[in-house]
Order: structure tokens, then C-alpha cells, then sequence
């Protein structure tokens, strides 16, 4: 059939116009990437090939100190922003350097000695074959002196926190470090910038582990191997805590106070006397800590107190990155919480992170455990007397930094079988109390996947329990209060077979009602449950369907070998 020249001339502008839409749209996404690129914390000189200024978000802490009686010059407000804010920018110049593997921008913020001694300095690692990271968190200055012309000063930074982590060419680890150091520094303006001109190291001296809690009245304290309360032992019966309807990041953008008021009454009536709750880092407003979020978490530890509970607060939920560059940004959201509730009686411990040691493969292991070192010094020095802890996904991996804690803690989701040795086994590396933060057995049961039934949950927690009992464990934490009907599936991924067995390991059912399981949880409740019969766990439903594909396969096995006999 012929086609008709109007037509073909329709056809062909179509595709024209079709093409340059195409090509438009293609446009405004490249430009839209470029300023995102650039907006964001990435370095926007990889892309633009400029000196990248501070980002505005790094969040390095800098305390003034009283300028002396006779100075020189009287320094005015603007100025001295000015000089601290290119004395940060110059310090994110040499860590960046070091990222880049060679001096990169430098001229910019340092002059002169300086600029030839930081210079070598990076050069010289990088012809040593040595990858560095590093990173400042805070600084104290105090001005010695500002030239009458405005153009020359020099302070001392008194107490500046640096952390290097040093890498070979194989990428083995060579050095975790973090200094207290102070640097007798000079200044100069050129051509309106603010440069270092001399940065000298006058003493340096590597942190140690933190200094254990101070045993304070009402607070939860460590002796020995155990934790004891106002002298007395304190053996925690808890439970990990979501509300039932808005579990994991649901839960502090629904927070409902008549809601977390009736759980913790809810927990308390199933006589246990702890709960661990999450902080999500991004959520509470990461280094802004939001006031709304504090004023809700603080309402939640009113009401746990209310009720005769303590909190284990798990910090830095959903996030992973542990870049060095963005520790700053950590501490200062550390500060603003801690500061909230440095004297709370309703706070048992702080939880460092959950389950860090699954970060070690995407973040690099000495990355992690740097961060968990810094962040446990952090933490101390900004709450002396609150115990400290980080919850480990397994027995194994909670025997590192076992003497930057007050208390270990560790998850199980094992055999109970296993439990006794892989215990002992932890208890050989540490002296410090062992509380099992999380265990639990899911009751889903599906007709096309393997799961277990309430019966089955109770008696593995009988058995669990029984175990830890023969042990010297400070106690354990169930996982969790509730069944859920969703849970998010940046949690357990969409598959059902991941996710549905999350939303049933709670000790209650999704309405309310509780498992067997509930009724062993107080401190000294009988472990004696009923067994699942033989009959039971064989007609489960996964079983059963397993029963009947073997049956239809060998109904049809044998309908089809019986023609063939005949």
C-alpha cells in the first residue's frame, strides 16, 4: 500500500519534534545533575576544577578563648570570623589533599613555610606509598597578638582533636590515631584572604580509651561484671521497643505520647524493667538537632520512668557513613542530645551503634572502628556518668573494643546449642558485664516458606533463657514488644521471605493479645513451656505443602508408569 507524501512528512516531523523534546529534556537533566553535583557535599572542583570552599554543614567546633589584656589591635566581630573560618578551611585543605593523593588547593589558604611544610608533608606520605585520612573535630583558640595594620595575627589552638587513619599501598591498615595537640599559629592577609603563614606543633599526645562512668545516685553503674543500681545488681529483663503500627523510621515523625504511655505499661505489666529504643541520626536533624525531636524523645524517657523502666538508647540509626571528613557533623549531634539528658535517671546506657560490624565491608573496618573509638570518647566527655555499650551483631564481633565500654553487648539469632561456648568464649576476652541485647524467633508461617509457631517461639526462649541463667549475663533484651503489619522495606527488603518473618517476632500479636512467649520474660518467671508435639511441627503449613507436591509427584509418577507397565 502506498503511503502519501503528507503523511510521510507528518511521520518525519513527529520524529523531529519527538527527538528535539528528547534532546531538551536530556539537557535539563545534565544541568539539573551538574548543580545538584555541585550543591551537594561532595567536592565540587572534581566537577567545576576550583578550590572547593568549607561546606557550610562540616560543623567543626571551635571555642574561643579570652583574648589577653594587650594584643595589639582590638580584633572586631566580622575579622575574626574571617580568620577562623579560613583557619577550618585550611585544615579541610590538607585533609582533602590527602584524599586527592597529592597538595591540591593548598595556595589558597596556607602561605609561605606553611604551605611548603604541609605540601611535603603530603607529598612525602604519598611517595611513602601511604593513603591517609584525616580529620579535625574541634579546636580552642586563643588571639596573641593582631597587627596594628589589620594584616598579620598569631593565637594559639590550644587543644585541636585530630584523627589520622594511615593505610599502606596494599590498603593494610597501618595506624588509628587520634591527638590532642596544640599549634602556635600565624596568619596573614593576602590580597584580602586570610592565609596560615607559620603553624608550628608545640605538644601532641594520643588519646586512650575513655575514662569508665562515674557512679552516680539513680543511675545504672558497672561493678565489675555486673551492673548494679544504687548498689544493688540490676539484672535487665527488656525488650526492643517500635509501636506496633509505626515501627522503625515511622516511628518519630507518629509520635504519640497516650501511645507510648500505654506501651511502656504494657511492658512493665509483663514484669520486665527495660526497653531500647533507636535514634535515627538524619531524622533527629544530624548535626541541627532538631528541639521538637529532643522534647520527644525526652517525653518518651518521662513516661519509661514513670512506669519503673530504663532506657538503652541506640544513637545514629540508618546511618552508615563513616567518612572521616563527616565526623564533625556526628559529635555535634552527639553534644546536643547528650547535653538534653546528661543527668537522666531514666537512661540506662548509650548505644553507640546497632550492629556496626555489618558496616565493615561498604565503609572499611578501620573506618568503623575509628568512629566508634572517637564516638565512645565523645560521648564521655560530654555525659561522664551514663554507661556506655555498642550493640554487635554477634558474640564474635563483640569482643572488639571490649575496654572502650562500660558494658558488652551482643545479638543472637543462633542455635540455642551454640550459645554456651560461643559465650564462654566472649567472657574469655572480657571482664566487662555481657547483656544479650537482642534474640527472638519469628512465628510466620507460610505454606511456601519454613517458619516457626508460637509454641516453637516459646520453647526456644525457655531454652535460650535457661542457658543464659547458667552464665554471669547482666540479662537480655527480647526483639521486640510487638508482631508488626508492615515493616519498611529499606529494613527487610520486599521479599517475603525477608520480610515477613520480621513482622512476627514480637512477643504480642499485631493486636495486642500476648504469645506464650510473654509470660517468661520477668526475672525469675518458670522457663517451663509446653513442647510442640511431633503432630505439630509436622503439620505446619510449609510442611504440609511439602507433603502434598511429594504426593501429586508421585500420584503422577506412578499414573504415568502404569500405562508403560501395561
Amino acid at each position: 500500500m502506498a503511503i502519501s507524501k503528507n503523511l510521510v512528512k507528518t511521520i518525519l516531523g513527529a520524529a523531529l519534534l519527538l527527538a528535539a523534546m528528547v534532546a531538551a529534556l536530556a539537557a535539563v537533566a545534565g544541568v539539573a545533575n551538574l548543580l545538584a553535583f555541585v550543591q551537594e557535599g561532595a567536592d565540587p572542583a572534581s566537577a567545576l576544577n576550583i578550590v572547593p570552599n568549607i561546606p557550610p554543614d562540616l560543623s567543626v567546633r571551635i571555642d574561643r578563648l579570652p583574648d589577653p589584656a594587650d594584643v595589639g589591635r582590638t580584633m572586631d566581630p566580622a575579622t575574626r570570623d574571617k580568620v577562623e573560618a579560613a583557619y577550618l578551611r585550611a585544615w579541610l585543605q590538607w585533609s582533602l589533599s590527602y584524599e586527592h593523593g597529592g597538595p591540591y588547593g593548598l595556595g589558597s589558604y596556607f602561605h609561605g613555610p606553611a604551605l611548603q611544610r604541609v605540601s611535603d608533608a603530603i607529598s612525602g606520605a604519598i611517595a611513602d606509598g601511604l593513603s591517609i585520612s584525616q580529620v579535625n573535630t574541634s579546636h580552642q583558640i586563643g588571639l596573641r597578638f593582631f597587627a596594628l595594620d589589620g594584616r598579620l595575627l598569631s593565637f594559639r589552638d590550644e587543644d585541636a582533636h585530630i584523627v589520622r587513619i594511615t593505610h599502606d599501598a596494599k590498603g593494610n591498615l597501618v595506624s588509628s590515631l587520634e591527638l590532642r595537640a596544640a599549634y602556635d599559629v600565624t596568619m596573614v592577609e593576602d590580597n584580602g584572604l586570610w592565609k596560615i603563614y607559620r603553624l608550628t606543633q608545640v605538644r601532641s599526645a594520643p588519646l586512650g580509651p575513655p575514662a569508665p562512668a562515674a557512679p552516680a545516685p539513680g543511675l545504672v553503674a558497672r561493678t565489675g561484671n555486673q551492673l548494679t543500681l544504687d548498689d544493688r545488681a540490676y539484672v535487665v529483663a527488656g525488650v526492643n521497643y517500635y509501636p506496633q503500627a509505626t515501627p522503625w523510621d515511622l516511628f518519630w515523625s507518629s509520635y504519640d505520647p497516650q501511645l507510648i504511655d500505654a506501651d511502656m505499661a504494657q511492658v512493665a505489666s509483663l514484669g520486665m524493667n527495660t526497653v531500647r529504643i533507636f535514634v535515627p541520626y538524619a531524622q533527629f536533624g544530624g548535626s541541627q538537632v532538631e528541639p521538637k525531636m529532643l522534647d520527644r524523645l525526652g517525653d518518651l524517657l518521662a513516661r519509661a520512668e514513670s512506669h519503673g523502666l530504663k532506657v538503652i538508647v541506640t544513637l545514629f540509626d540508618f546511618h552508615a557513613d563513616y567518612a572521616p571528613l563527616l565526623w564533625p557533623r556526628a559529635d555535634r549531634h552527639l553534644e546536643a542530645i547528650l547535653g538534653r539528658f546528661v543527668g537522666s535517671p531514666a537512661v540506662l546506657a548509650w548505644d553507640l551503634k546497632n550492629e556496626p560490624d555489618l558496616d565493615y565491608q561498604a565503609a572499611g573496618r578501620a573506618n568503623v572502628m575509628a568512629w566508634l573509638e572517637h564516638t565512645a570518647r565523645v560521648v564521655r566527655a560530654a555525659d561522664p556518668s551514663h554507661l556506655i555499650t555498642i550493640g554487635w551483631s554477634n558474640p564474635e564481633a563483640a569482643a572488639d573494643l571490649a575496654d572502650q565500654v562500660d558494658f558488652v553487648s551482643f545479638h543472637y539469632y543462633a542455635p540455642v546449642a551454640q550459645l554456651s561456648a560461643r559465650y564462654a568464649q566472649l567472657r574469655a576476652a572480657t571482664a566487662r558485664p555481657l547483656l544479650l541485647g537482642e534474640f527472638g524467633l519469628s512465628t510466620w508461617n507460610s505454606s511456601f516458606f519454613p517458619g516457626s509457631s508460637e509454641v516453637e517461639q516459646a520453647a526456644y526462649t525457655a531454652d535460650l533463657l535457661g542457658k543464659l541463667r547458667a552464665t554471669d549475663a547482666a540479662g537480655f533484651m527480647i526483639w521486640t514488644l510487638y508482631d508488626f503489619r508492615k515493616v519498611p522495606a529499606n529494613v527487610a527488603g520486599r521479599a517475603p521471605w525477608t520480610n515477613n518473618p520480621q513482622q512476627h517476632l514480637g512477643v504480642l500479636r499485631a493486636d495486642g493479645t500476648p504469645k506464650p512467649v510473654a509470660a517468661l520474660l520477668a526475672p525469675g518467671a518458670s522457663l517451663n513451656v509446653p513442647r510442640p508435639t511431633l503432630a505439630a511441627r509436622m503439620l505446619k503449613p510449609f510442611r504440609v505443602t511439602l507433603m502434598i507436591v511429594w504426593l501429586l509427584l508421585a500420584s503422577g509418577i506412578a499414573l504415568w508408569l502404569v500405562p508403560r507397565r501395561r
